[in-house]
């Protein structure tokens, strides 16, 4: 790894556990032991330079971003992923504003993107059979309703994968 390792915010999924847990092979090994998620924020600091002062600032600014209802509603292909697309956008595109703002040296995946689009991770680089097969299997059982009540902090290993550094609960 040519970078320090890195930190992340999710929000995780549960409720799509059962919906994407026979496709999690097709996610990248460092992912695969986190739940099903919608990132906040990607990349967040690097590990080194998290420390219980920035732990304290993401739970004050967290508790104060109310819980949220939204459902995974339709599968959708990204040019590397297939995805769940996750609506409505705006309590996430809110939250990851809010915590831009207060880290703006973290921008939303490094800057890469001009906009990305609130989704779960199913496979990434499917093939085009298993893009049909992701779809076909999962369409009939969408929309899931869902609930964001909370964001982890996750951090990058040496090994690679990452791990759940620490839970944060959204507010009320």
């Amino acid at each position: 790894m040519s970078r320090p390792p890195s930190t992340g915010l999710v929000l995780p999924v549960d409720a799509a556990v059962d919906l994407v847990s026979p496709w999690t092979a097709g996610l990248p090994a460092a992912v695969r032991d986190l739940p099903p998620h919608v990132t906040a924020l990607w990349p967040f600091l690097p590990t080194g330079d998290l420390d219980e002062t920035v732990e304290d600032r993401l739970e004050a600014l967290l508790s104060g971003v109310p819980s949220f209802s939204f459902a995974l509603v339709r599968v959708a292909d990204l040019a590397d992923a297939a995805v769940l697309l996750a609506e409505p956008a705006a309590p996430f595109r809110a939250l990851t504003r809010t915590l831009w703002d207060e880290w703006p040296e973290c921008p939303p995946f490094g800057g890469a993107f001009d906009d990305v689009a609130p989704h779960v991770a199913v496979a990434v680089d499917p093939s085009s059979e298993q893009r049909a097969a992701i779809r076909t299997a999962l369409t009939p059982r969408l929309p899931l309703a869902c609930r964001a009540t909370e964001v982890l902090l996750v951090e990058e290993t040496p090994g690679g994968p990452l791990r759940l550094r620490r839970r944060f609960a959204l507010g009320g």
